[in-house]
């Protein structure tokens, strides 16, 4: 199951390279058709309510919500079991700054007063 955010960009389907927040505000029953229709599809249900921000017409149904809590309980209780980094797609560690996209030359990179690097490359 992957868990998107609402900047995190589909990778399936007519949006394809789209995010989440973009895709629903274009078409937000397609959002609420992935969550009951996608067993893969899944992000946090806090985020619901910020969605259902972005389009004053739209609200996701019942059943939805319902469903999409009980995607979410499944994702938390699989990350419980795996290593974290086993849940995220390289392009959404680059996003949240923990590899990739030039980080080894990023201001972080030179030696601090004690020798040492203040980034590892592990985004500390």
């Amino acid at each position: 199951m992957k868990l998107y955010s609402l900047n995190s960009k589909l990778d399936f389907g007519d949006y394809s390279g789209k995010t989440l927040k973009d895709v629903f505000t274009k078409d937000p029953e397609f959002i609420e058709e992935c969550i009951l229709e996608n067993p893969s599809f899944c992000f946090n249900p806090a985020n619901i309510d910020a969605l259902e921000d972005l389009s004053e017409a739209f609200v996701f149904s019942e059943e939805a919500v319902e469903k999409l809590e009980e995607k979410y309980d499944i994702y938390e209780e699989e990350e419980n079991d795996v290593d974290d980094m086993d849940n995220f797609s390289e392009e959404d560690l680059n996003n949240l700054g923990i590899m990739g996209d030039g980080m080894d030359d990023d201001d972080f990179d030179d030696f601090g007063n004690d020798g040492g690097f203040y980034d590892d490359n592990f985004g500390y």
